[in-house]
Parts: structure tokens; sequence; C-alpha cells
């Protein structure tokens, strides 16, 4: 047998007696012809390779096929063609040597090249290939001096994480380190990339590569679901998890500091409640717990905690506590129920359509009855940076209790004596000016103060949203003003607003009549009027008395007797 005769001397012969004759003659090395027929002139008649040496990357389990492919000659059958791994002999010509049952051999169909040259040769096919599968693949010639093409096989493995650590979940205190662990195997080696479930690392990017993870302080941002993936684009990405849980003493943020609420309404105080292990909640009013009644009710969605209050009371005003502890620790937080109105928020354009004028406008809410606002202006600096270095208008020091009762009494405040003087803000603007306006909350037979409206009328409406509009008169043209105001009900003062800024225009615009109906609440303000003597005072109040008369008289004639006050008490009244 040939394969017989190659175990023997290494060399594919055609029959067992011209390689016991080639035995003989092994001591001299054969060139060129030899005189034994069975000797082959190899130059010109061995076959050579068609196929090329490669290498193959085959994904465990698949099935690879190793071309062998030679050219046919007149003396091809007197060479075999066999298969090796390393010294092994897998297959000699068409017999299968090599006892793997994984392994076949493939023979080549024979064909004719465009150039009428015939192929021949035998492929070696593997079946689910295994990593030990991996290494050189020969396909050799058997010759006087053997002809070869060597294939390098590759078993590419999917990764797998062998090693992670810690393995499920860790438990750790705030401020402590924490390190992530995450080995794994595969062909070629995995890429291990750490990410976190439904959230951003704690650095704040999306992924972190690496087989370690750490973190130098823990704290409540730093618990949450870890994940190690390992990947290298063969079959699919393994994964493992780790929980870390951060434990910490309660921390405390409150949702709005200060709440807005009126008598007859309901109010809703907010606390988010952060620890580890979860904090139990107690709510206080001032130093009274609160307990659940059917006034007062507690919520809890996630770390939410609310505290409602049905029917608000004046005795349910005032400051509120949360209060959460745990094993740990515990934290506060502190909030106001307040009655007075929000900050208010100005809604006119910044250009004035007039070159000295301005009609000025703005809203808040209260749920009680607005009773009066302060309303301040003046020019603005004419470098504007100059206004974010100047003292700020800090209204408990302008109105305290005492000094601001006489402007509760006065339709206007002056902006030009040294009381009604102008506000004190110092830095780039001029000082402030400053006028009180009451707002009219009802106009029936106990409260006949019109001077504050102007036509239409229409009756009071409970509102929570309230809006205001005054007109600036005597103002510069094309100059830049800056204003806040603020509003009282019957709870007190709301804080001042931000400041506004203003302009005027260097001419008045071209304007069509509008029958749009007036703001509820608009009045007239004339700088010169507010800052001139006394006399000029009187002449504004007079100016007013009379308008208020004239709209009564017409009102008088077109509406039912019923809805308004008798001729009597007007004339009483502009008297």
């Amino acid at each position: 047998m040939a394969s017989d005769t190659y175990r023997k001397t290494g060399r594919f012969c055609s029959s067992a007696p011209s390689c016991e004759r080639d035995d003989v003659a092994s001591g001299a090395t054969p060139t060129g012809h030899f005189p034994d027929s069975n000797y082959l002139e190899e130059d010109k008649y061995s076959p050579g390779f068609l196929t090329l040496g490669q290498k193959y990357s085959i994904a465990i389990g698949s099935t690879v096929v190793l071309p062998c492919k030679i050219n046919e000659t007149e003396n091809s059958s007197h060479y075999v063609l066999a298969w090796k791994r390393d010294i092994a002999v897998l297959t000699a010509g068409n017999v299968k040597v090599t006892v793997n049952p994984r392994m076949r051999l493939m023979p080549v169909q024979g064909h004719a090249d465009q150039h009428g040259a015939l192929s021949t040769g035998y492929n070696l096919e593997i079946r689910d290939v295994r990593t030990t599968d991996a290494g050189d693949y020969i396909c050799q010639i058997g010759s006087m001096e053997p002809k070869e093409i060597v294939h390098t096989l590759e078993i590419l493995v999917p990764p797998k994480i062998d090693y992670i650590s810690p393995a499920n979940k860790l438990d750790i205190h705030k401020g402590a380190p924490i390190r992530m662990e995450c080995r794994a195997s595969g062909n070629p080696a995995p890429k291990i990339i750490w990410s976190r479930k439904n959230n951003v690392m704690p650095n704040g990017e999306a992924n972190k590569t690496g087989n370690v993870l750490e973190i130098m302080h823990a704290n409540r941002h730093t618990s949450g679901h870890y994940k190690c993936t390992a990947d290298n684009r063969v079959g699919q990405p393994d994964a493992r998890e780790v929980l870390i849980n951060v434990l910490y003493p309660p921390e405390i943020e409150v949702e709005q500091p200060v709440v807005h609420s009126g008598v007859g309404h309901e109010a809703q105080l907010v606390c988010i409640v952060h620890g580890e292990p979860t904090p139990n909640v107690i709510w206080y009013q001032d130093t009274t717990q609160i307990g659940i009644t059917e006034q007062f009710s507690q919520q809890n969605r996630g770390n939410k905690h609310s505290l409602i209050i049905r029917n608000v009371t004046y005795s349910d005003l005032g400051n509120y506590t949360c209060q959460a502890s745990n094993a740990l620790g515990k934290d506060r937080g502190s909030l106001v129920l307040s009655g007075s109105p929000t900050l208010c928020y100005f809604d006119s354009p910044t250009l004035s359509s007039y070159r000295d004028q301005y009609n000025i406008s703005w809203t808040v809410q209260s749920y009680s009855p607005i009773r009066e606002y302060r309303l301040f202006f003046r020019l603005a600096a004419k470098s504007m940076h100059l206004l974010h270095h100047e003292k700020p208008l800090d209204s408990n020091h302008i109105y305290g209790d005492r000094g601001a009762s006489h402007l509760y009494n006065a339709p206007y405040a002056g902006v030009g004596g040294p009381h009604h003087g102008s506000a004190g803000g110092g830095g780039g603007g001029e000082q402030w000016e400053n006028v009180v306006i009451p707002e009219m909350n009802d106009y029936g037979a106990h409260n006949l103060n019109f001077y504050n409206m102007v036509p239409p009328y229409a009756p009071y409406q409970p509102t929570v949203r309230h809006r205001m509009s005054f007109q600036l008169r005597n103002l510069k043209p094309a100059s830049n003003y800056e204003a806040r105001v603020q509003a009282r009900n019957d709870h007190g003062w709301n804080k001042l607003s931000s400041i506004f800024h203003f302009s005027t225009r260097s001419e008045d615009m071209e304007l069509e009549p509008s029958a749009q109906p007036a703001v509820h609440g608009a009045g007239l303000l004339d700088k010169s009027m507010l800052s001139s003597s006394g006399g000029a005072a009187s002449h504004f109040h007079k100016s007013w008395t009379l308008s208020i008369f004239t709209v009564l008289i017409t009102a008088r004639l077109l509406l039912p007797s019923s809805s308004l006050p008798s001729l009597s008490a007007i004339v009483s009244v502009v008297a």
C-alpha cells in the first residue's frame, strides 16, 4: 500500500519495489535523470499546486473545507497527495488515515481551465470545528523533493465571562471606595465594557472600557445596576450584572420651600426624601406632630412624600417640617404655607408705543383679594453693567410697618418728598420712584373708591390670577427704564419682583383708535402730579372725582337702579 510505504520512507511511491530500490540508493543525492525507469524527471513531469496556502478563521462549531487542487499531468498517477497536521498523516491519496470522524476527503472533480489544462486533488473537510482543531494543515505532493502548501486554521470562540466581582450584590456605606472586576475568555480576546442600567456612569460617561471599574467615594448617586459586557464580535456578547447598594442617612430636598394657598383652598407640601435603608417620614407644624385626619393626609410615591391639607384655615398657615430618619441618621426639611401673593411677573411689551408714556402691566397669583400694589420705577443706568454692582432695592428697609402706614391710606404716594421720597438703591440709575396702587375688589355700597378703575366696569369675581395695568406719563423720550412691583393681600406683602426693563420711543407711533376694553384695575400715573406741591395733588384729586361722577351718572341712566348706589350716595362721595 502507498500509505504503508509513506510511513516507512517518508515519501510516496507508485509501487513498493520502486521504493525499495530508492532506499538502496538513498546514500546518494539524486540529480537530473536516473537510469532506472522507475525514477521520474520531476522538473518536467511532476504536478504543481493550483491552490495557495491561506489562513481560515472559523467560528467554533462550524464546518470548514481546506482546498488542495493540483494540475493534472501525464504522470499525475505516479504521485500521492497527502494531508498532514504537523507530522501526523491525516490522508494519503484517497485513503483516510486519521480516525477522526469529523474529517473526510472531498475529491476535486477534474475539469479543464481556459487553456485546456486539467486539475485534480482532494479537499479536507472538518465538521463541528473545536478549539483543538486550530493549527497548520499541510497538503503535500509525495515526490523526491516534496511540494506542499500550508493552511492555517484559527478557531473563533464567542466571549464568555469567567469571573466577576462582586458576584451579585454589594452593600457599601457612603464614602467608601468600590472596586468591580470582570474577566472573560474567547478568541479573539473579548473587550470588556462597563455600563449602567437605565443611567449613565457616575462620571457622566455612557460606559467605561476595561476589566476593572473603580469608584473612589460612593454616594447615593452611585447606587444602581452595573453591567459587564464581553464582546469580540463572534456570536453573541456575554453580560453579567452587579447591584451596588449604597447605605446612607436620609437626605431631603424640599420641592417648593414656600407654598402659596388660601383659606378654604387645598395645599400640598412636598419633600423629596432619599436614604438607604428607606427612611421613615414624620410631618410637623411648628413643633406639633401631624397625624392623619380628615383634613390632613399623607402620600408616598417613591421618594416623593406629600402632606395634603384640605380646606385650609388661618391656623394652618405657618411653618412646617418634614423629618426623615433611618438607622444611619436623620434629616429635616423646612417649608412655609403662606397666604401672601406669589411673585409678580411683568407681561407688558418692553418697548412703549409713545415717547413719554408707558402702559406697564403685570400678573400675580393670590388666593385672597389683592389690596394694593407698590410699583417702583426709575431711569436705568447709561451703562447697563453698573446695575449688577449697585445696592439692591430692599423693601423691608424702605417700608417698615411704621414708615409705610401712610401709604395704605393714600391713593398714590408722592415720589419727591422726604417720606414718599425716592427709594434708595444707589449705583448706576436714578433713585427709585414709587407709587401705591389700590386694587378694587368691590365697588358696592360699602366701597365707592373708584379712582383706580377705568370704564367699562365689571363686577369683581374671585380669582387666583390677578392682573394690573398702569399708565406712566411724563417719561423721558428714547430712554431706558426699569421697574419692580410687589402686591399685598390680607396676609401681607409678597417679595419684590425681578427688575423689568422697558424703553420709550423717540417719537410717538401713529395708532388707529381701538375698541378694546381697558384691563381691570388700570390707572393713570402722571409724574408731574405726583411730584408737585400739595395744590397740584388737590387738583389731581378733583379731576378724578369729576371723572367718576360723570361715569356714575351715565351708568345710572343706562343700568337698572338696583345694581348701583343711589344718586344721593354718589353726590355725597363726590362732595
